[in-house]
């Protein structure tokens, strides 16, 4: 008799940006946040589905009864985490009331766990940017090795003791969007390996689990730098194009479906395990400027189709994306590394078109399609 391989986690990212918060009231407007750009989507050309039509509305995501649905939502069709996107500059943390007043806050709380990763980019203004022009850095990102040693203290504080913080192959699940900027910024592999030795002794100290350290990768180009750095695990925020671009700017599901097989692939002979992403669709229209023709140009300062003014997918439906769901299992079943868990491309990425929740055309029906394609 074959045995059988345990189901690997699924892992949906969650983005905090539906709710107001105070330094986006003082850039934009009191109250200002991302439900306003999708409200003010249009369609670019006949046949392209915006604006969508969120079914439960524009709600509040720091309200915890809001936080309540989602949690309900996501645990019944089969979701195991949240990775929550999470935004720490020098201290300065922006949009964590969705995670600390929403979800942490939530009654059925212990329903999902919940996990970082922290989005160390510069936060700047692509809402939305101007086109072929330099953008405005609110808050540019940098790491120093105090700063570090704060980041750890405040998540022992807030996060890392609570029982639904999700501790993945004994360790504390803890990803970076910017890998590389991290351990660059901090002296290279070597030093950074040192460091994080450090991180996990404080852990210890503290009663708690060492650091999972994850990589949010496009690449397996720095794979062996990061183990040296400490790194645990891989992963992807997201895959986004297929070099098949269209004369209208559009690219086909069906061959960002082929380029997800190929990329885990490639990824599964690095160095580090890898853990399959698997991408609901991409539209990033409404974070574009209007006045801005369809099909975009490209940029006047680089000669590229810069992000956000960029291709978008089409032809993504729950059936296809349960296909890709199912490869994904697949994959986990069959890597020799044996992957743990599958992310997904996201619950509530509205403005880039990659969300979970329930919208007008299809419901609840990509939910099921994860349901049905990781059931036991």
């Amino acid at each position: 008799m074959t045995e059988s391989k345990p189901k690997p986690e699924v892992v949906a990212i969650y983005c905090p940006l539906w709710h107001g918060y105070d330094h986006m009231s003082a850039w934009r407007s009191e109250g200002w946040c991302e439900w306003e750009l999708l409200k003010a989507a249009k369609p670019r050309f006949p046949g392209h589905y915006q604006p969508l039509q969120p079914t439960w509305g524009c709600f509040d995501e720091s309200d915890p009864s809001w936080s309540e649905r989602e949690i309900d939502l996501a645990a019944d069709n089969g979701i195991d985490v949240f990775l929550v996107d999470w935004y720490w500059y020098s201290g300065v943390k922006i949009m964590e009331e969705a995670l600390e007043r929403g979800l942490l806050q939530a009654r059925n709380r212990e329903r999902i766990r919940f996990a970082l990763m922290w989005a160390n980019h510069n936060w700047e203004d692509y809402f939305p940017p101007p086109f072929g022009q330099k953008w405005n850095s609110w808050l540019p990102s940098r790491h120093t090795f105090n700063d570090w040693n704060r980041v750890i203290d405040a998540c022992i504080e807030q996060y890392f003791r609570l029982s639904n913080y999700w501790q993945f192959e004994e360790g504390l699940f803890f990803s970076m969007f910017q890998p590389e900027h991290l351990v660059r910024d901090l002296g290279g592999a070597k030093a950074f390996k040192s460091i994080l030795e450090k991180t996990n002794q404080r852990l210890e100290q503290a009663g708690l689990p060492p650091l999972h350290l994850n990589a949010m990768l496009n690449s397996h180009q720095n794979v062996d730098e990061l183990r040296e750095a400490g790194y645990a695990s891989t992963t992807t925020y997201n895959i986004i194009t297929t070099g098949k671009v269209s004369p209208n700017l559009t690219e086909r599901y069906d061959d960002l479906m082929d380029t997800h097989r190929a990329f885990w692939d490639r990824m599964a002979g690095t160095s580090l395990p890898y853990q399959p992403i698997v991408t609901m669709g991409w539209d990033v229209t409404p974070r574009c400027e209007y006045t801005v023709p369809w099909p975009f140009p490209p940029s006047p300062l680089t000669g590229r189709h810069d992000y956000p003014y960029m291709s978008l997918t089409e032809g993504n439906t729950p059936e296809r994306f349960h296909e890709l769901c199912a490869n994904s299992l697949r994959y986990c079943q069959q890597a020799a590394h044996q992957p743990k868990a599958v992310f997904i491309n996201a619950w509530n990425e509205w403005t880039e078109g990659s969300y979970l929740l329930p919208e007008q055309r299809f419901g609840t029906a990509y939910l099921e399609a994860i349901r049905d394609a990781f059931k036991d």
